[in-house]
């Protein structure tokens, strides 16, 4: 760990009209065990009092930067350019980081000899603010194939190298917003090893204003269409997941259909997507989503 002692990270927080909750996801940031890095807020177009929520902490760490609304992609872009970190990590601007997150990347950094990208683990809370879970631990060497699971990332855990980043942006494609981490993810994961931190970091809470309790059936299916078509299209993420690809595309289907199973105007497409899941792979029968979509379509109906 004393070799990196040294290293700057760049906590960038992308954010729209957070007000009322941004002040406490800076304040767990600015009471880091650690202590040599930035954050850099990058406001895509707030409409609300964001600014003079951030600017009322008057922090040196701090420094705030809005922009025309572009989506989150292009918030997370812009930053991770401004940023003048060795190491990039984003957080949402409604969670909470631990005092150790820093202190813990450092530890994952020193321990995997300064790795392309990293990944620590995080906890679930109630709108209450109460932990539910934690995040599952892993035993594997690295996280790469789990990802053909589904997005069991914390964008809040995600470190990056910045030239990394730079060279591998996320995609700013509005109508991808919501699963452009993931599709970065897998991009990533296809080039370089995703190693792990285990160790809680970080909190997601969850509320009512929370963008995947907002799910729209026609952007959802739009949305997933998309990152399947740009994952097929990335020749690395073909080669490296090779026909396992599929998998990937069975997440995605079942995360419409279960979505979609209990919207009465969308469960004719609930069952299309589930049907598209298992032509991709037969396995999804093995699954509780599998079960949880029978279920909605038949007792929601």
């Amino acid at each position: 760990m004393k070799d990196q002692k040294n290293i700057f990270f760049s906590v960038v927080v992308p954010t729209y009209n957070r007000a009322d909750l941004i002040t406490k996801t800076l304040q767990s940031l600015l009471c880091q065990q650690y202590t040599n890095y930035e954050i850099i807020v990058v406001d895509d177009g707030s409409t609300d009092n964001t600014e003079a929520a951030v600017k009322s902490l008057d922090n040196r760490r701090i420094i705030y930067i809005k922009k025309n609304n572009a989506e989150r992609a292009a918030a997370r872009n812009y930053g991770a350019a401004m940023a003048k970190g060795e190491y990039i990590n984003f957080f949402d601007s409604d969670d909470l980081a631990y005092p150790n997150h820093l202190s813990e990347a450092v530890k994952t950094i020193d321990q995997n000899e300064k790795p392309a990208w990293f990944h620590l683990s995080y906890a679930l809370a109630g709108p209450s603010g109460g932990v539910i879970r934690n995040a599952s631990s892993y035993n594997t060497p690295t996280l790469n194939k789990k990802l053909m699971k589904g997005n069991i990332l914390s964008c809040n855990g995600v470190f990056i190298k910045k030239d990394i980043l730079l060279a591998n942006p996320f995609n700013e494609d509005r109508e991808l917003s919501a699963s452009e981490d993931y599709e970065l993810w897998c991009r990533l994961a296809a080039r370089f090893p995703l190693v792990y931190s285990n160790t809680v970091t970080s909190l997601i809470v969850d509320h009512e204003m929370r963008s995947v309790r907002r799910i729209n059936g026609r952007q959802l299916i739009t949305r997933l269409n998309l990152l399947s078509h740009h994952l097929e299209n990335d020749s690395g993420v073909v080669t490296y997941f090779g026909r396992k690809i599929n998998e990937i595309k069975m997440y995605a289907y079942s995360y419409i259909a279960v979505h979609l199973s209990d919207q009465p105007a969308f469960k004719l497409t609930s069952i299309r997507y589930l049907v598209k899941a298992v032509r991709r792979s037969p396995s999804i029968i093995k699954k509780k989503v599998f079960y949880a979509i029978i279920k909605n379509l038949i007792i929601k109906w």
